[in-house]
């Protein structure tokens, strides 16, 4: 109990100061995960061990945005940083460029392969000294890590070595299977369901239970804790979705967020409800630490154990990517995003500051500490309405991205929660204001939340207005995530549905009237067209490059 507790006081301080990333997938510096045979000696380390993974994220949290957002729709590049540049145009050759560089992905998995392997023999061999419920929390919030990162490493890469076994060392990597996007969401749902060691991922680990418990400390310094894994249920409707499995989307997000709304005390997490309006928006990225009402997973960083993100230099203070013209012109283009006369989206002055006449620089991440959010509860509203959208659910859609349940419960379904629920099956009473005495927020939508008129979200689901709906909901991805490396999967999600220049086009539009781009819009539009999404970083060789 003696060294539990030492380690329950010491190993955030010590194990999540170790930032140290990893240069070579095959020769990782992960010292926190790989200690050898000392490592996981004693039941404390099942809890220390895991701050190897968490450490990795961090290195890997702020990476994965430049390498979607540099290549997406809304920024250029500045001549600060050539890298950054050659990325962001899409060159072909990154062979030796830090930022296409996918280390980073790879020395979170090896983390968590080690770490399950090494937390099974522990518990195979003390098992009188192992909290088995601990154990399975622990095991899933690893297969979790394990699951997004390779989810992230195949949307950016169009591809994969997948591997399960554990390395501390040098190994010929020839011996593991290539997957494509496609198969890589495929391992990964399996993965999930499978699990590890007999525990799969839908298990999850208090951290406040173990931190705060009995030595009475404040669970407010370990509540960031919990956000640190992405939820089993969004993660899992994030891979249905890149299957085209909808239903399944449906039947996983909506009991999530019915429970979610039903627990919550005060005001309904994730939904967009009051407390998602314009005058609480600035919220959401103004603090470091996560909105609670927002965030599902968050990696959080605190600069006095030397963890910091570097997106509040390369965004904001010294930025080596920037907002175009014509990606600031899209908040108020009408036809991009419907508004009513003189009327503003509060996003586009919350999310960028300007630069120049022509430039404007995010806003976001205006702290090294800016904790970056894994999912936020708008994204499980946008993930339903394009399920629903190709489920024959118009009305369900159609509500959900404009003026929400709570209006269509007052007009249409008159309050009677009999008529709510045939219409919106699987939909539960806390979407809407049954009883103001005791649930205080209605779902008001995506649009209808921060005061904005609707979306031309055709509810006859032809398969035109099914096209047409879909490019109504990329639009909002556009306005809603900037700087969270969001837009770029969504587009190659869309661009492989209907047809490349969906994303073309897109990409594009950002580099109108840049001096000095004009070959650039016109080579990356060619690669585009072509389904050039992915970055081209070789692992069909004897090494990564």
């Amino acid at each position: 109990m003696k060294t539990t507790l030492i380690c329950k006081y010491t190993f955030v301080g010590i194990a999540l100061s170790l930032l140290t990333a990893c240069s070579d997938f095959f020769e990782p510096e992960n010292k926190t995960a790989l200690k050898g045979d000392d490592y996981m000696g004693e039941s404390g380390e099942m809890y220390s061990g895991f701050a190897g993974i968490v450490t990795r994220m961090q290195t890997l949290a702020d990476h994965n945005i430049y390498v979607f957002d540099s290549r997406a729709e809304t920024f250029i590049p500045t001549d600060r940083d050539t890298e950054m540049l050659n990325l962001s145009n899409y060159e072909d050759n990154v062979k030796d460029n830090a930022y296409a560089d996918p280390a980073k992905y790879y020395d979170v998995i090896i983390s968590c392969n080690d770490y399950l392997a090494k937390i099974r023999a522990y518990k195979n061999e003390h098992p009188s000294s192992v909290d088995m419920t601990h154990y399975e929390g622990l095991v899933g919030g690893a297969l979790r890590i394990k699951a997004w990162t390779y989810l992230n490493l195949a949307k950016a890469y169009g591809k994969v070595v997948w591997f399960d076994d554990p390395m501390t060392s040098m190994k010929d990597y020839s011996q593991y299977p290539r997957l494509d996007l496609d198969q890589t969401v495929k391992a990964c749902v399996e993965l999930l369901e499978k699990g590890f060691d007999g525990v799969n991922a839908n298990h999850t680990f208090d951290w406040s239970e173990w931190l705060a418990g009995s030595e009475n400390q404040n669970e407010g310094n370990w509540g960031v804790w919990n956000m640190m894994t992405p939820p089993y249920f969004a993660l899992a409707a994030e891979l249905a979705l890149w299957q085209e499995d909808y239903q399944r989307v449906a039947d996983i997000l909506l009991p999530a967020m019915n429970n979610a709304f039903e627990t919550s005390p005060s005001y309904y997490v994730y939904m967009c409800s009051e407390n998602y309006s314009a005058n609480n928006y600035s919220r959401i990225f103004s603090a470091t630490t996560p909105l609670g009402h927002v965030a599902a997973g968050a990696i959080t960083y605190n600069s006095k154990k030397a963890q910091t993100n570097t997106l509040s230099k390369n965004y904001y203070s010294a930025p080596i990517l920037l907002a175009s013209e014509a990606a600031m012109k899209r908040y108020t283009d009408t036809d991009f995003n419907p508004l009513k006369a003189n009327a503003k989206d509060i996003r586009e002055s919350q999310n960028y500051a300007s630069q120049s006449d022509t430039e404007w620089k995010l806003r976001r991440y205006r702290s090294s500490e800016s904790a970056i959010y894994l999912y936020r509860g708008v994204e499980f509203y946008l993930m339903l309405i394009e399920a629903f959208n190709h489920l024959d659910r118009g009305i369900e859609m159609e509500t959900l991205m404009n003026s929400g349940c709570d209006k269509y419960f007052t007009d249409v379904c008159k309050g009677d929660l009999e008529v709510f629920f045939e219409r919106f099956k699987g939909f539960s009473k806390y979407w809407v204001k049954y009883e103001v005495s005791v649930k205080k927020a209605g779902d008001k939508g995506v649009r209808g939340c921060l005061g904005l008129v609707a979306r031309d979200m055709k509810t006859d689901l032809t398969e035109e207005n099914i096209r047409h709906n879909d490019m109504e909901i990329l639009k909002e991805y556009v306005l809603e995530f900037p700087g969270e490396g969001k837009t770029l999967p969504t587009m190659i999600r869309m661009a492989r549905r209907y047809d490349n220049e969906v994303m073309a086009d897109l990409v594009c539009g950002k580099y109108e009237n840049v001096v000095g781009f004009e070959a650039v819009s016109e080579k990356v539009r060619g690669k585009l067209e072509a389904g050039n999404y992915f970055i081209p970083w070789n692992i069909d060789g004897t090494s990564l490059h």
